[in-house]
């Protein structure tokens, strides 16, 4: 770069030094002509101003040199800068904005874009690859646990370590956890289903009441043997929806209520018909969830009480669907609750 502008810039000179040489030298032969001084030749004149313009190439060149070194580092430093900063942010540092010079300003502001959309993706990869670590080390941790309780009673049913009564109990135990792990695995697949942007969207338009009212009552049953009284109300409420995915929403939102409320608790499910909107409500009179981690609730495997967590069977990710399934409609979830008085999640979704 250095060596193309002392180029352009040497032979610009050089042209116009000599073309002003040729023209001094016309002016200067007019001159002592008109002066009476017909001894001088052109010839003579131009030879006499050579040396001089030598001299003078010379030095212009020496500045020209100085010039163009200093002109290329104007642009180059910026530029050079700028992939310095590129190539940081690769690696993951944190850099400042390249310097703006006006005479390239158009050119390093399109850089401090870039390089701020660069630093947006990196950190976007940063925080996906976190999310996947996380993500690995909690199925592998959920998937183990089941695994390891089968794998165990097998064990003990295979080397006859069990007989009669026990061959029967271990063996309903191991039927227990392959649902567990069935389940999981399904949560799994279906939660990846929902993050895989290039699936199409399909729609149907269904009545929310009684969609939800068919999920409520296949759940009575599990209500029952928790001791909590589920119950549901509301009104004709079309809205087009993925028929599955509102059962799957609804089922994990009211398995979440009975699972974490009290005894002789109770779980309202209630439907709103909205001019826009449709609205389902749960509603359940549990143990409540502290302020400071409501906002993580709707996260994979996260779980709020945990020495109770480890007695009460899921998959972890319940919540984390039903977030998914609102956002693949366009929908938006609320959530208010109160430590020892109970949570209410409410789900809107467009008509």
């Amino acid at each position: 770069m250095e060596k193309r502008i002392f180029k352009y810039l040497t032979i610009i000179v050089i042209a116009t030094l000599i073309v002003t040489t040729l023209v001094l030298d016309v002016l200067f032969y007019e001159y002592f002509t008109n002066m009476g001084n017909y001894d001088l030749t052109f010839g003579e004149i131009f030879t006499a101003s050579l040396p001089p313009m030598v001299a003078i190439l010379v030095l212009i060149l020496v500045v020209l040199y100085m010039l163009s070194t200093k002109i290329s580092k104007i642009i180059l430093s910026p530029i050079k800068n700028a992939a310095d900063n590129i190539e940081s942010i690769l690696s993951g540092e944190e850099v400042e904005d390249v310097e703006i010079y006006p005479e390239i300003k158009p050119f390093v502001e399109t850089i401090n874009r870039q390089k701020k959309q660069i630093e947006l993706v990196m950190n976007n990869l940063k925080e996906a690859e976190k999310i996947r670590r996380e993500f690995t080390a909690n199925v592998s941790h959920e998937l183990k646990t089941p695994l390891t309780s089968i794998n165990g009673y097998a064990e003990m049913i295979a080397n006859g370590m069990a007989e009669g009564e026990e061959v029967k109990k271990f063996a309903g135990i191991i039927q227990k956890e392959g649902t567990r792990l069935l389940t999981l695995i399904e949560s799994i697949l279906n939660l990846s289903k929902l993050e895989d942007e290039s699936v199409e969207k399909t729609y149907e338009e269904i009545d929310l009441y009684e969609t939800i009212k068919d999920v409520v009552h296949k759940l009575k049953p599990q209500a029952a043997s928790h001791k909590v009284n589920l119950e549901v109300d509301g009104e004709i409420t079309h809205v087009k929806a993925n028929k599955r995915m509102i059962e799957d929403l609804v089922y994990n939102l009211i398995d979440n209520a009975i699972k974490y409320n009290v005894e002789n608790g109770n779980v309202l499910v209630s439907v709103k018909n909205e001019e826009n909107n449709g609205l389902i409500s749960v509603k359940d009179t549990g143990i409540g969830i502290p302020q400071e981690e409501q906002d993580r609730i709707f996260e994979r495997f996260y779980r709020i009480d945990k020495s109770r967590s480890k007695k009460i069977e899921g998959s972890g990710l319940g919540l984390s669907i039903v977030k998914h399934i609102v956002e693949y409609h366009n929908g938006s979830i609320t959530l208010e609750s109160e430590v020892g008085k109970g949570t209410t999640i409410t789900i809107k979704l467009p008509k």
